[in-house]
């Protein structure tokens, strides 16, 4: 069965309490995969060239004087005689961490361990050896054996691939050169470095042929991103505290606004009586967000499928090629809408984006219809609704007294461009505007492309319900890789992940991350690992058996 799901705003701010959701009602966060915040990847500690020298008790460097000379080469010779530490790495699958992988059951909150295994696709799966330089040594490559095994019988594989970076190395399973079928699979990793031997790496799986039943991407996937739709006006009230509420009322027939431009009227970061202007920041804000977009979903400039990254090919309104939304009836397609708001319940819980659940993405799903899609007006409303948010875009702010973007003759040497697009240094009387325009742009292109991607996520099938192989760990309390509980049809992983809850989200991490979607979540859209099977998750997908939940 196919569910809607709802990611709230205010919750990325406040951290409410969770809503419930039954079985059959599922909520839905936003957030931001390169393979996933938490995916395995070299690390690196520091060395003698990145660690600034001790100094001497005035402040001195050790390399000021003859005598500090001499003492630094003591210190070296003594530093270089410390003999290395043996490697320590880690044997997975599709660089998965061994906390998610199998390797290491799952404990509930009761303290009680749960085995489990991935279903890995025989023929689209790497089997990767990852070092972990910060607590190891270096390793040698040449040293490393990678023996699998199914059963009693030897499974030949051939040799792992070391990364340029020596972090790593790889293996790829493909349709000419597969794993076994219907086979319970054994690997085990051994491998050397100057100061030794690492202690032996092993990871088991279950490998299979995908189904097509659970195949999300048979074939290539075709979205269309829709920016033209007008369901909703708009109207608002100030407080005393200068803060401004939103609401939104459905007029089926529009207000000749699109619902993507009208609620930055509000927050002056475009201006109505300026469409001219209006129309570079709404292409400079749009171009944000599909680069963002592109980058989650590993497509390349044009939001093609690129190798390594998802089966899918995204187009905005107005591309070139871009399906026609009133074809979508029988275009083969799948659109949501960027732009508008929630139902009144959405819009009163704080909901950013709406969209309907596909469990192993069967079918293609219209997010665009009211109540569903990505919501640029719950955006707006939660940082209109705080002073600090009404502070930092007092300048632009309308109902403040502010001029809005595009208003002002000076801003024409800045809408469109970021700041490394900027030529030469600005005029004194537009360096605040420019900073808050691009904090505006920024900062909504983040939050705007996360959400898109997480309201896309759940329509391609995220996140099932229980451990692996039916799910991927949504609705489990307990596992020591989660950082928050949801019991809804998302997962709150390490970093800015795209499936977790809105209320687990700190944009904070923005500042040295980028969303991602988790290891498990990326290896299930690359068909990577078989997800799903017989289950209540799995139900009818009739249009009416599709119910929305906050």
């Amino acid at each position: 069965m196919a569910f809607a799901a709802a990611c709230g705003l205010a919750a990325c701010v406040s951290n409410p309490t969770p809503h419930p959701a039954g079985p059959d009602v599922i909520d839905k966060d936003t957030r931001s995969n390169e393979a996933g915040d938490d995916t395995l990847e070299p690390t690196v500690g520091w060395d003698d060239a990145t660690t600034p020298p001790p100094a001497d008790g005035d402040g001195s460097s050790t390399s000021d004087g003859a005598d500090d000379a001499d003492t630094g080469d003591a210190a070296d010779a003594v530093e270089d005689a410390t003999p290395p530490a043996p490697p320590v790495v880690t044997l997975t699958v599709n660089r998965i961490p061994a906390a998610m992988n199998g390797a290491i059951p799952w404990q509930d909150t009761s303290g009680e361990t749960h085995p489990f295994a991935l279903r890995v696709n025989r023929e689209d799966a790497t089997l990767d050896v990852v070092a972990d330089l910060r607590a190891g040594g270096p390793v040698d490559w040449t040293t490393l054996m990678v023996t699998c095994s199914a059963g009693s019988a030897e499974v030949a594989i051939g040799a792992l691939t070391p990364a340029a970076d020596g972090g790593s190395a790889s293996l790829a399973f493909t349709a000419e050169a597969p794993l076994p079928d219907a086979a319970a699979v054994t690997c085990r990793a051994a491998v050397s470095g100057p100061g030794g031997a690492a202690e032996a790496s092993e990871v088991s799986f279950a490998a299979g042929t995908m189904p097509a039943e659970l195949d999300p991407f048979a074939t290539e996937d075709v979205w269309l991103v829709v920016l033209s739709r007008d369901i909703f006006a708009l109207s608002t009230a100030v407080a005393a505290d200068g803060t401004v509420a939103l609401s939104s009322a459905y007029v089926a027939e529009g207000n000749g606004i699109p619902d993507f431009i009208e609620p930055f009227y509000v927050m002056g970061l475009m201006s109505p009586d300026h469409p001219e202007a209006t129309e570079v920041v709404r292409a400079h804000l749009v171009r944000t967000i599909r680069r963002r977009a592109y980058e989650v979903f590993g497509l390349d400039a044009e939001g093609r499928p690129t190798p390594g990254g998802v089966r899918l090919r995204l187009y905005f309104e107005g591309d070139p090629g871009a399906p026609d939304p009133a074809d979508f009836a029988s275009g083969g397609f799948s659109m949501i809408a960027l732009g508008g708001d929630g139902k009144p319940a959405d819009q009163a819980a704080g909901t950013f984006g709406r969209a309907l659940i596909d469990w192993n993405n069967q079918q293609v799903e219209d997010d665009t219809v009211y109540g569903l899609g990505v919501f640029p007006t719950g955006l707006v409303r939660a940082v209109l609704g705080m002073p600090l948010g009404v502070y930092l875009l007092a300048d632009l702010l309308p109902s403040a007294g502010g001029v809005p973007i595009g208003a002002d003759p000076g801003d024409a040497v800045f809408i469109g461009k970021d700041d490394d697009e900027l030529e030469g240094p600005l005029p004194a009387g537009s360096i605040h505007r420019q900073e808050v325009y691009i904090l505006g742009v920024d900062m909504g292109g983040l939050a705007l492309s996360s959400i898109l991607c997480h309201e896309m996520g759940h329509s391609l099938g995220l996140v099932p319900f229980g451990p692996p192989a039916e799910g991927l760990f949504a609705g489990v309390d307990g596992p020591e890789f989660l950082e928050s509980f949801a019991p809804d049809a998302h997962i709150d992983t390490e970093g800015l992940n795209i499936m977790q809850t809105g209320g687990s989200v700190d944009w904070t991490q923005a500042l040295g991350s980028e969303p991602r979607f988790n290891p498990l979540n990326w290896a299930y859209l690359r068909r990577q690992i078989i997800v799903g099977g017989v289950s209540a998750q799995r139900a009818p997908r009739s249009p009416a058996e599709r119910p929305s939940a906050d």
